[in-house]
This record gives structure tokens, sequence and C-alpha cells, in this order.
């Protein structure tokens, strides 16, 4: 299944098409790197489509070796999920500036957000804190998560589908699923609160493509591995995945130049090539650190930044 031509370059058209579609849309937010405090988040969200795309495709020619193109993608998605949630707070002018603004805020018990039993929610540095908090476990997590895989994988303990108590896979994805919801759940509450804050960013297209691409992708991943036991060959199943998500990047390659245009960013008309320090700006994972060593250090508590 899935072996023959056709198949194998529908998959390949769609993948280097979206990669094209993708990098040239980075290299036009680098040519116009007037944000930066914005326009890091997006390129690494933007980044996504290449690296989805390119590691599927990886995974179809290569199916004996997907596992190693396969778990790394997986990371990816808690990346962006951060970055997100990083770029919707940057939109907003950073905690301090949301804790100001939405003075006397709180969110109301809701059964869509099951907290129909607890009281009223402030909106304040406490709740900020643990929505960043909520996505950042996710991102330490899964690199973790990651390891853990491989290593099962190489000592024979570990099968892409395989739900036996005996096996890895089942209590991988009940860890996996947990810190994925918890991470979901706090950008949920996070637009919750500061919706009328992100209104003038137009939020929820953003909002709408990312979970499209992460949520319906993870769901999907789920549903073909409850039924792999039907396919004759098992590793079509993870092959059928594989094949959905190249085919989905070029969608998604398309929705990225509709929610993140380069063309709010232009001053004074586009600059003469890309910029090298504007790239090392976008890769550096100083923020991610610096972050991490706030939001889970217990000296900080309610204390929020305000630049």
């Amino acid at each position: 299944m899935l072996r023959d031509p056709i198949t194998l370059g529908l998959a390949t058209a769609a993948t280097w098409l979206s990669v094209a579609s993708a990098v040239t849309q980075i290299l036009c937010h680098l040519r116009n790197y007037t944000e930066p405090l914005y326009q890091r988040y997006i390129i690494r969200i933007i980044f996504l489509v290449p690296f989805y795309g390119v590691t599927s495709w990886l995974s179809i020619m290569y199916r004996d070796e997907s596992i190693y193109f396969d778990v790394p993608r997986d990371c990816y998605e808690a990346w962006v999920i951060y970055n997100f949630l990083s770029l919707c707070m940057a939109y907003v002018g950073g905690p301090g500036a949301v804790v100001v603004k939405s003075e006397g805020k709180y969110i109301k018990p809701s059964w869509a957000l099951m907290t129909c039993c607890w009281p009223p929610i402030k909106v304040d540095g406490f709740l900020l804190r643990k929505c960043k908090q909520g996505t950042l476990q996710f991102v330490i997590a899964k690199p973790i998560l990651a390891a853990f895989t491989l290593i099962l994988f190489a000592a024979g303990m570990y099968e892409d589908g395989d739900w036996s108590i005996t096996g890895g896979y089942l209590y991988i994805a009940i860890i996996y699923n947990t810190c994925y919801t918890i991470a979901l759940y706090y950008l949920l509450i996070f637009y919750v609160g500061c919706e009328e804050l992100l209104e003038p960013y137009r939020p929820l297209l953003k909002i709408i493509l990312i979970k499209a691409v992460i949520f319906l992708t993870f769901w999907q991943s789920i549903a073909i591995s409850m039924f792999s036991s039907k396919f004759t060959d098992p590793s079509d199943a993870a092959a059928l995945q594989d094949w959905m998500v190249c085919m989905e990047m070029l969608l998604s390659a398309a929705g990225m130049w509709v929610a993140f245009p380069h063309t709010e960013y232009k001053m004074g008309g586009q600059t003469t090539g890309w910029r090298l320090h504007a790239f090392l700006h976008a890769i550096s994972l100083q923020d991610v650190y610096s972050d991490i060593m706030h939001q889970f250090n217990p000296n900080y508590k309610t204390y929020v930044l305000y630049s």
C-alpha cells in the first residue's frame, strides 16, 4: 500500500511545492524584518510546513527508518504551540501590558472551557504564568518522550500502534496526550482571557490554522493507529499518516500566506536581500531559555515582566 509511483509522486510533488512556498514566505519576512518581536515567532511557525512535509516524505520513502523521521517531526508541534502563545503575548504588549489592560477582568465559569465548577478566573500575572508554564511543559516533555521512544524502539519494546500493556507505545501515548492537552488548554484559556486585546491582530484566523495543522494531524494519527491492525502490512498505517501529512502541508503552506502575510511589515518598500542577523535572531533559542528560567523559578511567583 502507498508504494505505487503515482501515490509517491503525489506526495513528492506536494511536499516540495509546500517547501518552496514556505521558504519563499520565510525569505520575504527576512527581507522585511521590521518587527523582530513578532516575526521571530512567525518564521518559526511557518517553518512547520517544510519540517512536517520533508520528515513525512522521508518516512514514506524510507519506511524501515520512518520512526527516526516521525519522532523529530512530532517534537516540532510543541515548539509551534509555544511560539504561537509567545506571538499572541507579544501582540498584546507582553504580560505586563495584559495585567494593566485587563485590570478587573475575569473569565466566567463555562462548560465549554470546563471551568463550570470553578470560581471566576482573574486575568492576572498568576494566570499568565500558568499559561506559559502549560505550553513550556510540552516543549520540555516532548524531546524527553522522543528520546524514550527511540530507546524503547531500539530495545524492541516500542511499535507504532501497539496498544498492548507490555509495549511502550501505550504509556508514551498516555503521557504525550496528557502534556499535549494541557498545552492546548492553556493556549485556549489565554485566548479567551485576552480576546479583546488580540482582536486587531486577527487571532481567530491564526489559531484556526495552527489548530488545523497541529490538532487535526494529531487526532488523525491516533485514529489511524487505532485501526493499524486492519492493515495487511503494519507499516501501512504509519505510511498513510505520513502521506496525508504531505498532502495537508500544501494546504497549510497556502494558509500561512493568508494568516501571516509579510506585507504587514513592509516599510518604505522592500529591502534588498535577506539579512543574516535577522535569520540568526529568528533561530536563536535564548528567548526560550530565559522564558523557562523565569516561568519555572519559584522566586518569581506572580511577578510579570513589563518590558
